[in-house]
């Protein structure tokens, strides 16, 4: 009986965390959708802006991501990861 209750406690913190479908936001690496789509048709060094899921819009220029992998809108405050060497 304690095996059954423990699966099912595990089976519902899985249940709470799994994704509802939608695509990753700005997962490891990546930025999120609206800030590719703000940069779209765009040059590098386009001042762009993007609204956030709050509401909040934020100020930038399009760039392309470290990794040369997305090009998006980078926040004009948005500090560059430290590289590990």
């Amino acid at each position: 009986m304690k095996k059954i209750v423990t699966t099912l406690a595990i089976l519902a913190l899985t249940a709470s965390f799994a994704q509802d479908g939608k695509p990753p936001r700005g997962g490891k690496g990546q930025p999120p959708p609206e800030a590719i789509e703000a940069c779209v048709n765009e040059d590098e060094g386009t001042e762009c802006t993007v609204e956030t899921p709050r509401g909040d819009t934020l100020e930038g220029t399009c760039q392309n991501t470290p990794d040369k992998k997305y090009f998006a809108c980078v926040p004009n405050n948005h500090k560059k990861p430290e590289r590990k060497e």
